[in-house]
C-alpha cells in the first residue's frame, strides 16, 4: 500500500471515545467510536470544503471544527453531545485560499492560525492569528517570502505556553520561532532557530520544561536526512545544546516529534514505512533506526491526536494505520521492529 497524505485528526474525549475527522473528496467525515456501547458511528457532517480543516475539544467536550468552504469563507462549528452541531461564519468577506489551517484553545477559548499568499501563485504570505475573547481579535504574525513554495507552520500548545514555527526568507530560507504572550495576546520577537542557507523541507517542534526539540529535513548532497536539534530556551532566548542527523539519505519525510513513557521519539516516512528513533536523555544520544515492520504494505496516515486530561505523553502527532482498525506506529514497545544500519558517509579517495 502506501503513505496517504489525507488529512486525519483524532479526538478522545473524557469519557475515552474516540472521534475520527477525515477529509474525503471535498467533505469532512466524523467516525465517533463510542466506548460503552462499542459502537461506531460515521456521518458526514460537513460538504464542499476547500483543503483545509482542524479540530479541538473544550474541557466540556465540545468539539471546535474549522474549515474554508468553497466561497472562501472561514467557518467555525460547534459541536456539542446534547445540543447539537452549529455553525458560526468568521469572515464578512471571501479571503484568499488558506494554507496550514491550525486550531487550537486556551482556557476553552479558540484560537486559528493559518497563511495566505500575498498574489496568487506568489511567494510572500501572511501568516494570521485570530482569537476569541469577548470579540474575534486579529493579529498578523508575520509576512514572509518562501524560496520555492510554503513549508509547514508548526504549532506546539501546551499547558502553559504557545508557540509556532515557520520558514522564512530572509537571506537563505531559515527556520523561525515565535512564543505567544498570553497576557497581552500577542506574538513575542522572531528567533532564528537555523543558520545554514541550506535547502530543508518539513518540520515539528515540541517543548519539554524549558527544553525546545525541532526536526526537520535537510538536504545533504541531493538526498534528504532528518535533523533534529535541541535548544535551551529561558528568557524569551534559546541557546543550541545537541544538533544531529538521524536518518539515513533515503528522501526521508514528514518527522513527528513526542514523548512517551519518558522517551523522546522522533518518527518518519521513508519508503513508504514508518522508522523511529527515541532518546532516553532529551536527546543528547538516540537509539538505533528501527523499522516498524508492521508499516510494511499497509494505509499508513498521518494522525493529529488530541486526548482531553493526557498527563503521561506529549502527542500532537503520530504515524498510524486506518484499517482494519485505528493504530499508532511508530513508538512505544519494540514489537515487530527491525533495526536498520546507519550509513556511514563515504568521503572521496584522493
Amino acid at each position: 500500500m502506501a503513505y496517504f497524505k489525507d488529512k486525519f485528526s483524532l479526538i478522545v474525549d473524557s469519557d475515552r471515545n474516540i472521534d475520527l475527522f477525515r477529509l474525503s473528496k471535498g467533505n469532512i467525515i466524523r467516525y465517533h467510536f463510542a466506548r460503552i456501547e462499542e459502537r461506531v458511528d460515521e456521518k458526514t457532517i460537513v460538504k464542499g470544503i476547500l483543503e483545509e480543516f482542524d479540530v479541538s475539544i473544550d474541557g466540556n467536550d465540545r468539539i471546535f471544527l474549522v474549515y474554508q468552504d468553497k466561497s472562501f469563507h472561514l467557518i467555525l462549528t460547534l459541536i456539542d453531545k446534547d445540543e447539537g452541531m452549529e455553525s458560526f461564519k468568521l469572515t464578512k468577506e471571501p479571503i484568499p485560499e488558506i494554507h496550514y489551517l491550525n486550531l487550537f484553545l486556551i482556557e476553552d477559548n479558540p484560537h486559528i492560525v493559518y497563511a495566505i499568499p500575498m498574489q496568487p501563485g506568489g511567494k510572500e504570505y501572511r501568516i494570521y492569528h485570530h482569537f476569541y475573547q469577548d470579540e474575534w481579535i486579529t493579529n498578523l504574525v508575520d509576512h514572509i517570502e518562501v524560496k520555492e513554495f510554503l513549508n509547514p507552520i508548526g504549532l506546539f500548545n501546551g499547558d502553559e505556553r504557545t508557540f509556532i514555527a515557520y520558514y522564512d526568507k530572509e537571506e537563505g530560507e531559515e527556520i523561525y520561532l515565535r512564543e505567544l504572550d498570553l497576557e497581552e495576546g500577542k506574538w513575542k520577537g522572531k528567533i532564528k532557530l537555523t543558520d545554514d542557507n541550506t535547502d530543508k523541507l518539513f518540520l515539528d517542534i515540541l517543548l519539554i520544561e524549558s527544553k525546545l526539540h525541532l526536526s526537520y529535513c535537510q538536504y545533504e548532497d541531493g538526498n534528504l536526512q532528518v535533523k533534529y536539534k535541541r535548544f535551551n530556551y529561558e528568557n524569551d532566548s534559546v541557546e543550541k545544546e545537541v544538533e544531529e542527523t538521524l536518518s539515513n539519505p533515503e528522501n526521508p519525510q514528514d518527522p513527528v516529534l513526542l514523548y512517551y513513557e519518558s522517551k523522546l521519539w522522533l518518527g518518519w516516512i521513508e519508503h513508504d514505512n514508518v522508522l523511529s528513533r527515541f532518546s532516553e536523555d532529551f536527546g543528547k544520544s538516540w537509539s538505533p533506526i528501527y523499522l516498524w515492520n508492521e508499516s510494511k504494505g499497509k494505509s499508513i496516515v498521518r494522525y493529529k491526536y488530541l486526548e482531553l486530561g493526557a498527563k503521561d505523553k506529549i502527542l500532537n502527532y503520530s504515524f498510524g494505520k486506518i484499517e482494519p482498525e485505528i493504530e499508532f506506529i511508530g513508538f512505544g514497545p519494540l514489537v515487530n521492529t527491525t533495526e536498520v544500519p546507519l550509513k556511514k558517509k563515504a568521503y572521496p579517495i584522493f
